[in-house]
Protein backbone atom coordinates (compact mmCIF):
# COMPACT_ATOMS: atom_id res chain seq x y z
CA UNK A 1 0.00 0.00 0.00
CA UNK A 2 2.99 2.16 0.74
CA UNK A 3 5.34 2.45 -2.00
CA UNK A 4 7.35 4.01 -4.09
CA UNK A 5 9.01 3.86 -7.70
CA UNK A 6 12.30 3.54 -8.80
CA UNK A 7 11.98 6.95 -9.42
CA UNK A 8 11.27 7.85 -6.15
CA UNK A 9 7.73 9.68 -7.30
CA UNK A 10 5.79 9.62 -4.62
CA UNK A 11 2.27 9.70 -6.41
CA UNK A 12 1.69 13.79 -6.64
CA UNK A 13 0.73 13.55 -10.14
CA UNK A 14 -1.37 17.07 -10.42
CA UNK A 15 -4.03 14.81 -12.32
CA UNK A 16 -4.49 11.96 -9.94
CA UNK A 17 -8.66 12.77 -9.49
CA UNK A 18 -7.57 13.16 -5.60
CA UNK A 19 -6.89 16.65 -6.57
CA UNK A 20 -10.74 17.46 -7.57
CA UNK A 21 -12.06 16.13 -4.27
CA UNK A 22 -13.61 19.23 -3.03
CA UNK A 23 -13.80 18.32 0.68
CA UNK A 24 -9.94 17.04 1.12
CA UNK A 25 -6.76 19.28 2.08
CA UNK A 26 -3.69 18.64 2.96
CA UNK A 27 -3.11 16.15 0.64
CA UNK A 28 0.15 14.64 0.65
CA UNK A 29 1.40 11.59 -1.13
CA UNK A 30 3.06 8.65 0.24
CA UNK A 31 3.48 5.92 -2.13
CA UNK A 32 2.92 4.99 -5.88
CA UNK A 33 2.57 1.47 -6.67
CA UNK A 34 1.96 -0.18 -10.43
CA UNK A 35 -2.20 0.19 -10.22
CA UNK A 36 -2.70 2.73 -6.95
CA UNK A 37 -1.15 5.86 -5.35
CA UNK A 38 -1.90 6.60 -1.41
CA UNK A 39 -2.17 10.01 0.07
CA UNK A 40 -2.59 11.55 3.47
CA UNK A 41 -5.48 14.03 3.37
CA UNK A 42 -7.95 15.65 5.99
CA UNK A 43 -11.22 15.55 4.95
CA UNK A 44 -13.43 18.20 6.09
CA UNK A 45 -17.39 17.24 6.43
CA UNK A 46 -19.92 20.02 7.80
CA UNK A 47 -17.70 21.62 11.14
CA UNK A 48 -15.49 18.71 11.45
CA UNK A 49 -12.05 17.86 10.15
CA UNK A 50 -10.85 14.00 10.48
CA UNK A 51 -7.38 13.00 9.09
CA UNK A 52 -7.55 9.77 6.49
CA UNK A 53 -5.47 7.46 4.34
CA UNK A 54 -6.65 7.47 0.55
CA UNK A 55 -5.86 5.02 -1.73
CA UNK A 56 -6.74 5.97 -5.46
CA UNK A 57 -6.67 2.91 -7.56
CA UNK A 58 -6.01 3.60 -10.99
CA UNK A 59 -7.12 0.18 -12.88
CA UNK A 60 -10.68 -0.54 -12.30
CA UNK A 61 -11.90 -2.94 -15.17
CA UNK A 62 -12.09 -5.75 -12.61
CA UNK A 63 -15.12 -5.23 -11.09
CA UNK A 64 -15.62 -8.72 -9.00
CA UNK A 65 -12.34 -7.88 -7.47
CA UNK A 66 -13.22 -4.42 -6.30
CA UNK A 67 -16.29 -5.25 -4.68
CA UNK A 68 -14.88 -8.69 -3.22
CA UNK A 69 -12.13 -6.28 -1.40
CA UNK A 70 -15.12 -3.88 -0.67
CA UNK A 71 -16.85 -6.91 1.19
CA UNK A 72 -14.37 -7.71 3.02
CA UNK A 73 -13.12 -4.59 4.22
CA UNK A 74 -16.55 -3.46 5.46
CA UNK A 75 -16.32 -7.11 7.54
CA UNK A 76 -13.15 -6.35 8.56
CA UNK A 77 -14.08 -3.14 10.54
CA UNK A 78 -15.98 -4.65 13.22
CA UNK A 79 -11.95 -5.84 14.32
CA UNK A 80 -11.11 -1.93 14.75
CA UNK A 81 -8.06 -3.35 16.84
CA UNK A 82 -6.22 -4.80 14.09
CA UNK A 83 -7.54 -2.79 10.79
CA UNK A 84 -7.49 0.78 10.10
CA UNK A 85 -11.24 1.32 9.63
CA UNK A 86 -12.37 1.29 5.83
CA UNK A 87 -15.13 4.44 6.00
CA UNK A 88 -15.83 5.10 1.78
CA UNK A 89 -15.27 4.23 -1.49
CA UNK A 90 -15.66 6.78 -4.25
CA UNK A 91 -15.51 6.40 -7.82
CA UNK A 92 -13.92 8.99 -9.75
CA UNK A 93 -14.17 8.60 -14.14
CA UNK A 94 -12.06 5.24 -14.17
CA UNK A 95 -10.53 5.29 -10.60
CA UNK A 96 -11.67 4.30 -7.36
CA UNK A 97 -10.48 6.44 -4.15
CA UNK A 98 -10.73 4.59 -0.72
CA UNK A 99 -10.88 6.54 2.81
CA UNK A 100 -9.62 4.83 5.76
CA UNK A 101 -8.97 6.14 9.14
CA UNK A 102 -5.28 7.45 9.58
CA UNK A 103 -3.25 4.80 11.60
CA UNK A 104 0.22 6.15 10.37
CA UNK A 105 2.34 6.26 7.51
CA UNK A 106 5.93 4.47 7.74
CA UNK A 107 5.88 1.45 6.84
CA UNK A 108 8.17 -1.84 8.15
CA UNK A 109 10.42 -1.26 4.80
CA UNK A 110 10.87 2.60 5.62
CA UNK A 111 11.57 1.81 9.48
CA UNK A 112 13.99 -0.74 8.93
CA UNK A 113 15.54 1.12 6.17
CA UNK A 114 16.25 4.00 8.44
CA UNK A 115 16.81 2.56 12.04
CA UNK A 116 18.00 -0.80 11.17
CA UNK A 117 16.50 -4.01 12.27
CA UNK A 118 13.93 -4.32 15.39
CA UNK A 119 14.53 -5.48 19.20
CA UNK A 120 13.37 -8.28 20.43
CA UNK A 121 10.01 -6.72 21.60
CA UNK A 122 9.73 -5.24 18.64
CA UNK A 123 9.46 -8.36 16.59
CA UNK A 124 7.47 -9.95 18.59
CA UNK A 125 5.17 -7.12 18.80
CA UNK A 126 5.27 -7.18 15.10
CA UNK A 127 4.57 -11.22 15.38
CA UNK A 128 1.82 -10.91 17.56
CA UNK A 129 -0.18 -8.02 15.67
CA UNK A 130 0.16 -9.78 12.14
CA UNK A 131 -0.95 -13.17 13.86
CA UNK A 132 -4.42 -11.15 15.62
CA UNK A 133 -4.85 -9.84 11.49
CA UNK A 134 -4.38 -12.94 9.76
CA UNK A 135 -6.08 -15.08 11.88
CA UNK A 136 -9.30 -12.51 11.39
CA UNK A 137 -9.06 -13.14 7.65
CA UNK A 138 -8.28 -16.54 7.41
CA UNK A 139 -10.83 -17.60 9.57
CA UNK A 140 -13.68 -16.46 6.65
CA UNK A 141 -11.58 -18.27 4.56
CA UNK A 142 -9.40 -15.70 2.93
CA UNK A 143 -5.26 -15.41 2.68
CA UNK A 144 -3.67 -11.68 2.23
CA UNK A 145 -1.54 -12.67 -0.32
CA UNK A 146 0.94 -9.85 -0.18
CA UNK A 147 2.55 -9.87 3.36
CA UNK A 148 5.80 -7.98 2.94
CA UNK A 149 7.72 -4.93 4.60
CA UNK A 150 5.80 -2.57 1.90
CA UNK A 151 2.26 -3.47 3.53
CA UNK A 152 3.29 -3.34 7.07
CA UNK A 153 2.47 0.20 8.57
CA UNK A 154 3.91 1.10 12.29
CA UNK A 155 1.54 3.92 13.83
CA UNK A 156 -0.34 4.02 17.43
CA UNK A 157 1.77 1.91 19.09
CA UNK A 158 1.32 -1.08 16.69
CA UNK A 159 1.70 -2.47 13.48
CA UNK A 160 -1.12 -2.60 10.80
CA UNK A 161 -1.00 -5.13 7.71
CA UNK A 162 -2.68 -3.08 4.58
CA UNK A 163 -3.50 -3.16 1.25
CA UNK A 164 -5.86 -6.31 0.68
CA UNK A 165 -6.25 -5.47 -3.06
CA UNK A 166 -4.92 -9.27 -3.35
CA UNK A 167 -6.80 -10.81 -0.81
CA UNK A 168 -8.58 -14.07 -2.34
CA UNK A 169 -10.56 -17.14 -1.04
CA UNK A 170 -8.07 -19.87 -0.12
CA UNK A 171 -8.92 -22.19 -2.49
CA UNK A 172 -7.10 -23.62 -5.79
CA UNK A 173 -8.82 -21.13 -8.66
CA UNK A 174 -7.64 -19.61 -11.63
CA UNK A 175 -6.37 -16.70 -9.35
CA UNK A 176 -4.11 -18.81 -6.93
CA UNK A 177 -2.51 -19.38 -10.59
CA UNK A 178 -1.33 -15.66 -10.83
CA UNK A 179 2.19 -14.54 -9.64
CA UNK A 180 0.88 -11.13 -8.08
CA UNK A 181 2.60 -9.54 -4.73
CA UNK A 182 5.89 -8.69 -4.16
CA UNK A 183 7.76 -11.65 -5.57
CA UNK A 184 10.45 -11.19 -2.71
CA UNK A 185 7.89 -12.70 -0.50
CA UNK A 186 6.00 -15.11 -2.64
CA UNK A 187 5.64 -18.85 -0.94
CA UNK A 188 7.12 -21.33 -3.17
CA UNK A 189 3.92 -23.44 -3.50
CA UNK A 190 2.52 -20.34 -5.04
CA UNK A 191 4.77 -22.35 -8.16
CA UNK A 192 1.85 -24.91 -8.62
CA UNK A 193 -0.79 -22.45 -8.43
CA UNK A 194 -1.15 -23.12 -4.42
CA UNK A 195 -2.79 -20.77 -2.24
CA UNK A 196 -3.64 -21.32 1.03
CA UNK A 197 -2.96 -19.88 4.69
CA UNK A 198 0.33 -21.49 5.29
CA UNK A 199 1.38 -19.13 2.25
CA UNK A 200 0.82 -15.91 4.45
CA UNK A 201 2.67 -17.73 7.23
CA UNK A 202 5.80 -18.19 4.58
CA UNK A 203 5.82 -14.44 3.52
CA UNK A 204 5.79 -13.86 7.51
CA UNK A 205 8.65 -15.09 8.44
CA UNK A 206 10.51 -13.67 5.49
CA UNK A 207 8.96 -10.61 6.60
CA UNK A 208 10.00 -11.14 10.21
CA UNK A 209 14.18 -12.22 8.80
CA UNK A 210 14.05 -8.54 7.20
CA UNK A 211 12.80 -7.04 10.63
CA UNK A 212 15.36 -8.22 12.74
CA UNK A 213 18.48 -7.99 9.94
CA UNK A 214 17.49 -5.50 7.70
CA UNK A 215 18.41 -8.30 5.46
CA UNK A 216 16.35 -10.18 2.64
CA UNK A 217 16.09 -13.77 3.73
CA UNK A 218 17.44 -14.71 0.30
CA UNK A 219 19.11 -11.46 -0.09
CA UNK A 220 17.09 -11.11 -3.59
CA UNK A 221 16.86 -7.30 -4.55
CA UNK A 222 14.71 -5.44 -7.49
CA UNK A 223 17.30 -6.11 -9.68
CA UNK A 224 16.76 -9.99 -9.58
CA UNK A 225 14.39 -11.20 -12.20
CA UNK A 226 11.07 -12.72 -11.56
CA UNK A 227 12.19 -16.08 -12.62
CA UNK A 228 15.25 -15.76 -9.77
CA UNK A 229 13.28 -14.21 -7.22
CA UNK A 230 11.00 -17.41 -7.68
CA UNK A 231 13.88 -20.06 -8.05
CA UNK A 232 15.26 -18.91 -4.73
CA UNK A 233 12.30 -19.37 -2.67
CA UNK A 234 11.57 -22.89 -4.18
CA UNK A 235 15.65 -23.91 -3.91
CA UNK A 236 17.17 -21.70 -1.14
CA UNK A 237 17.88 -21.42 2.60
CA UNK A 238 17.60 -18.77 4.37
CA UNK A 239 21.08 -16.65 4.44
CA UNK A 240 23.52 -16.24 7.83
CA UNK A 241 20.39 -17.85 9.93
CA UNK A 242 22.67 -18.67 12.93
CA UNK A 243 23.12 -15.40 13.56
CA UNK A 244 20.33 -14.65 14.51
CA UNK A 245 19.10 -15.87 18.09
CA UNK A 246 18.28 -19.69 18.58
CA UNK A 247 14.60 -18.84 19.72
CA UNK A 248 14.30 -16.62 16.32
CA UNK A 249 16.38 -19.39 13.96
CA UNK A 250 14.06 -22.27 15.04
CA UNK A 251 10.84 -20.28 14.25
CA UNK A 252 11.97 -18.60 11.05
CA UNK A 253 13.20 -22.11 10.02
CA UNK A 254 9.71 -23.72 10.47
CA UNK A 255 7.46 -20.56 9.22
CA UNK A 256 9.18 -20.89 5.98
CA UNK A 257 9.86 -24.27 5.11
CA UNK A 258 9.11 -25.14 1.49
CA UNK A 259 6.83 -27.79 2.02
CA UNK A 260 3.83 -25.54 3.21
CA UNK A 261 2.50 -29.08 5.18
CA UNK A 262 5.31 -28.88 7.47
CA UNK A 263 5.38 -24.92 8.48
CA UNK A 264 3.55 -23.95 11.57
CA UNK A 265 0.40 -22.75 12.39
CA UNK A 266 -1.14 -19.84 13.56
CA UNK A 267 -1.44 -21.47 16.87
CA UNK A 268 2.04 -22.69 17.09
CA UNK A 269 3.05 -18.94 16.26
CA UNK A 270 1.05 -17.53 18.89
CA UNK A 271 2.33 -20.54 21.69
CA UNK A 272 5.89 -19.18 20.82
CA UNK A 273 5.01 -16.18 21.75
CA UNK A 274 3.54 -17.10 25.49
CA UNK A 275 6.80 -19.88 26.40
CA UNK A 276 9.10 -19.26 23.31
CA UNK A 277 8.75 -23.23 22.34
CA UNK A 278 8.38 -25.48 19.76
CA UNK A 279 8.10 -28.64 19.40
CA UNK A 280 11.44 -31.14 19.80
CA UNK A 281 11.65 -31.86 15.83
CA UNK A 282 11.42 -28.11 14.97
CA UNK A 283 14.56 -27.27 17.03
CA UNK A 284 16.96 -28.34 15.22
CA UNK A 285 18.04 -27.94 11.17
CA UNK A 286 15.81 -29.83 8.45
CA UNK A 287 17.56 -33.22 7.61
CA UNK A 288 18.63 -31.71 3.94
CA UNK A 289 18.98 -27.92 4.95
CA UNK A 290 22.42 -25.86 3.48
CA UNK A 291 23.63 -22.53 3.66
CA UNK A 292 22.29 -21.13 0.59
CA UNK A 293 24.41 -20.00 -1.91
CA UNK A 294 24.63 -16.78 -3.72
CA UNK A 295 24.14 -17.33 -7.37
CA UNK A 296 21.86 -18.65 -9.37
CA UNK A 297 21.21 -20.97 -12.92
CA UNK A 298 21.85 -19.55 -15.92
CA UNK A 299 18.40 -20.10 -16.80
CA UNK A 300 16.04 -20.23 -13.27
CA UNK A 301 13.12 -21.22 -15.41
CA UNK A 302 14.19 -23.47 -16.76
CA UNK A 303 15.56 -25.35 -13.73
CA UNK A 304 11.95 -24.79 -11.81
CA UNK A 305 10.41 -26.33 -15.05
CA UNK A 306 12.69 -29.35 -14.66
CA UNK A 307 11.44 -29.86 -11.19
CA UNK A 308 7.64 -29.85 -12.43
CA UNK A 309 6.85 -26.50 -11.16
CA UNK A 310 3.22 -25.97 -13.26
CA UNK A 311 4.08 -21.91 -13.56
CA UNK A 312 7.84 -22.74 -15.40
CA UNK A 313 5.95 -25.27 -17.35
CA UNK A 314 2.93 -23.15 -18.82
CA UNK A 315 6.05 -20.36 -19.37
CA UNK A 316 7.56 -22.61 -21.00
CA UNK A 317 4.74 -23.86 -23.01
CA UNK A 318 4.07 -20.25 -23.69
CA UNK A 319 7.13 -20.21 -25.28
CA UNK A 320 7.80 -23.03 -27.78
CA UNK A 321 3.72 -22.19 -29.24
CA UNK A 322 5.22 -18.52 -29.57
CA UNK A 323 8.04 -20.41 -31.64
CA UNK A 324 5.93 -22.31 -33.56
CA UNK A 325 7.06 -25.63 -31.44
CA UNK A 326 3.22 -26.51 -31.27
CA UNK A 327 3.88 -30.27 -30.32
CA UNK A 328 6.27 -29.47 -27.35
CA UNK A 329 3.50 -26.50 -26.57
CA UNK A 330 0.74 -29.03 -26.71
CA UNK A 331 2.45 -31.39 -24.45
CA UNK A 332 3.24 -29.07 -22.08
CA UNK A 333 0.11 -27.55 -21.76
CA UNK A 334 -1.46 -31.11 -21.56
CA UNK A 335 0.95 -32.16 -18.67
CA UNK A 336 -0.27 -28.89 -16.76
CA UNK A 337 -4.06 -29.39 -17.34
CA UNK A 338 -3.88 -33.13 -15.86
CA UNK A 339 -2.60 -31.41 -12.49
CA UNK A 340 -5.74 -28.48 -13.20
CA UNK A 341 -3.70 -25.55 -14.09
CA UNK A 342 -6.66 -23.41 -15.67
CA UNK A 343 -4.61 -20.90 -18.02
CA UNK A 344 -3.10 -24.33 -19.37
CA UNK A 345 -6.82 -26.13 -19.97
CA UNK A 346 -7.47 -22.88 -21.66
CA UNK A 347 -4.57 -22.96 -24.02
CA UNK A 348 -5.29 -26.59 -24.97
CA UNK A 349 -8.94 -25.69 -25.69
CA UNK A 350 -7.66 -23.31 -28.22
CA UNK A 351 -5.47 -25.96 -29.60
CA UNK A 352 -8.69 -28.41 -30.15
CA UNK A 353 -11.02 -25.45 -31.18
CA UNK A 354 -8.07 -24.71 -34.45
CA UNK A 355 -7.37 -28.65 -34.40
CA UNK A 356 -3.55 -27.36 -34.41
CA UNK A 357 -1.22 -29.75 -33.51
CA UNK A 358 -3.94 -32.28 -32.93
CA UNK A 359 -7.30 -33.32 -34.86
CA UNK A 360 -9.90 -30.71 -34.32
CA UNK A 361 -12.64 -31.61 -31.74
CA UNK A 362 -14.69 -29.12 -30.74
CA UNK A 363 -16.62 -30.74 -28.01
CA UNK A 364 -12.97 -31.59 -26.54
CA UNK A 365 -11.61 -27.41 -26.82
CA UNK A 366 -15.32 -27.01 -24.88
CA UNK A 367 -14.70 -29.63 -22.01
CA UNK A 368 -11.11 -27.80 -21.47
CA UNK A 369 -12.70 -24.34 -21.43
CA UNK A 370 -15.22 -25.20 -19.08
CA UNK A 371 -13.43 -27.42 -16.55
CA UNK A 372 -11.10 -24.08 -16.90
CA UNK A 373 -14.34 -21.38 -16.49
CA UNK A 374 -15.67 -23.39 -13.26
CA UNK A 375 -12.25 -22.36 -11.98
CA UNK A 376 -12.79 -18.74 -12.25
CA UNK A 377 -10.88 -17.95 -15.52
CA UNK A 378 -12.15 -15.83 -17.84
CA UNK A 379 -10.19 -16.76 -21.01
CA UNK A 380 -11.88 -19.71 -21.00
CA UNK A 381 -15.23 -18.39 -19.94
CA UNK A 382 -14.75 -15.49 -22.99
CA UNK A 383 -13.87 -18.92 -24.95
CA UNK A 384 -16.74 -20.85 -24.21
CA UNK A 385 -19.01 -17.99 -25.01
CA UNK A 386 -18.00 -17.70 -28.17
CA UNK A 387 -18.49 -21.10 -28.83
CA UNK A 388 -22.21 -20.68 -27.45
CA UNK A 389 -22.31 -18.03 -29.52
CA UNK A 390 -21.05 -19.45 -32.66
CA UNK A 391 -22.77 -22.97 -32.04
CA UNK A 392 -19.49 -24.62 -32.32
CA UNK A 393 -19.47 -28.06 -30.95
CA UNK A 394 -23.05 -27.57 -29.57
CA UNK A 395 -26.48 -25.77 -30.27
CA UNK A 396 -26.01 -21.78 -30.76
CA UNK A 397 -27.20 -20.87 -27.12
CA UNK A 398 -27.00 -16.57 -27.11
CA UNK A 399 -28.43 -16.64 -23.62
CA UNK A 400 -25.41 -18.96 -21.97
CA UNK A 401 -22.95 -16.63 -24.44
CA UNK A 402 -24.29 -13.44 -22.77
CA UNK A 403 -24.14 -14.98 -19.06
CA UNK A 404 -20.15 -16.14 -19.80
CA UNK A 405 -19.12 -12.79 -20.89
CA UNK A 406 -20.21 -10.99 -18.48
CA UNK A 407 -18.67 -13.28 -16.28
CA UNK A 408 -15.45 -12.34 -18.02
CA UNK A 409 -15.98 -8.65 -18.50
CA UNK A 410 -16.58 -8.53 -14.68
CA UNK A 411 -13.34 -9.57 -14.14
CA UNK A 412 -11.28 -7.58 -16.27
CA UNK A 413 -11.09 -9.39 -20.04
CA UNK A 414 -11.52 -6.31 -21.76
CA UNK A 415 -12.74 -8.76 -25.65
CA UNK A 416 -15.45 -9.84 -23.36
CA UNK A 417 -16.23 -5.76 -22.09
CA UNK A 418 -16.05 -5.10 -26.15
CA UNK A 419 -18.15 -7.74 -26.72
CA UNK A 420 -20.53 -6.81 -24.05
CA UNK A 421 -20.94 -3.89 -25.44
CA UNK A 422 -21.91 -5.27 -28.71
CA UNK A 423 -24.49 -6.96 -27.25
CA UNK A 424 -25.97 -4.17 -25.70
CA UNK A 425 -25.85 -1.99 -28.37
CA UNK A 426 -27.22 -4.64 -30.68
CA UNK A 427 -29.56 -6.03 -28.16
CA UNK A 428 -28.64 -9.83 -28.79
CA UNK A 429 -29.30 -11.74 -26.00
CA UNK A 430 -29.99 -8.91 -24.13
CA UNK A 431 -32.37 -5.94 -24.01
CA UNK A 432 -30.84 -2.72 -25.97
CA UNK A 433 -29.26 -0.56 -23.77
CA UNK A 434 -27.47 2.23 -25.75
CA UNK A 435 -25.69 3.58 -22.13
CA UNK A 436 -24.63 0.58 -20.94
CA UNK A 437 -23.16 -0.15 -24.37
CA UNK A 438 -21.36 3.01 -24.44
CA UNK A 439 -20.27 1.92 -20.64
CA UNK A 440 -18.40 -1.46 -21.72
CA UNK A 441 -16.92 0.09 -24.39
CA UNK A 442 -15.31 3.09 -22.56
CA UNK A 443 -14.24 0.79 -19.97
CA UNK A 444 -12.08 -1.35 -22.28
CA UNK A 445 -10.83 1.36 -24.84
CA UNK A 446 -9.38 3.28 -21.41
CA UNK A 447 -7.23 0.56 -20.80
CA UNK A 448 -6.00 0.42 -24.53
CA UNK A 449 -8.18 -2.22 -26.10
CA UNK A 450 -8.53 -1.03 -29.93
CA UNK A 451 -11.86 -2.91 -31.39
CA UNK A 452 -13.45 -1.10 -28.40
CA UNK A 453 -12.63 2.29 -29.27
CA UNK A 454 -13.41 1.40 -32.83
CA UNK A 455 -16.92 0.73 -31.56
CA UNK A 456 -17.28 3.37 -29.34
CA UNK A 457 -16.44 5.62 -32.60
CA UNK A 458 -19.28 3.58 -34.51
CA UNK A 459 -21.68 3.61 -32.12
CA UNK A 460 -21.18 7.52 -31.95
CA UNK A 461 -21.60 7.74 -35.67
CA UNK A 462 -24.99 5.66 -35.41
CA UNK A 463 -26.35 7.74 -32.77
CA UNK A 464 -25.60 10.52 -34.95
CA UNK A 465 -27.74 9.07 -37.31
CA UNK A 466 -30.34 8.51 -36.04
CA UNK A 467 -30.82 11.71 -34.30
Amino acid sequence: MHMTNKNGDTGGNPKNPIFIQHDLTDIEPLGQGEFASVFKATQVKLDAEKVQTIRVVDRTHHHFALKREKDLLLYLNQFSEDFPRFNEIRKQGFSYLQFFDFVGKKSLQQQVDKKGGLSDSKARLLLSNMLSTLKRVHEVGFIHGDVCPDNIIWGKGRYYLVDWSKAIPGIASYETELMVGDKRYSAPERLNGEYTDASDVYALGCTLYFALTAKHIYRLNEAHSMTDQLYAHAFNAPRKLQKLPKDWQFLIRWMTQKDPQKRLGLVDLEQWLVDKTLPKEMRQPSSNEQEAKSDFPQDSLEALANSHYLYALFKQATLYEAQGALETAFNLYENCAFHGYTRAENNLGLMYEKGSPVRQSYEQAMNNFHQAFQKGNPYAAFNLARMFEEGLGTEKNPEQAHKLYRFAALRGHFPAQNKLGMCYWKGSCVNKDIAQARYWFGLAAHYGYEPAASNIKALMADSIKQA
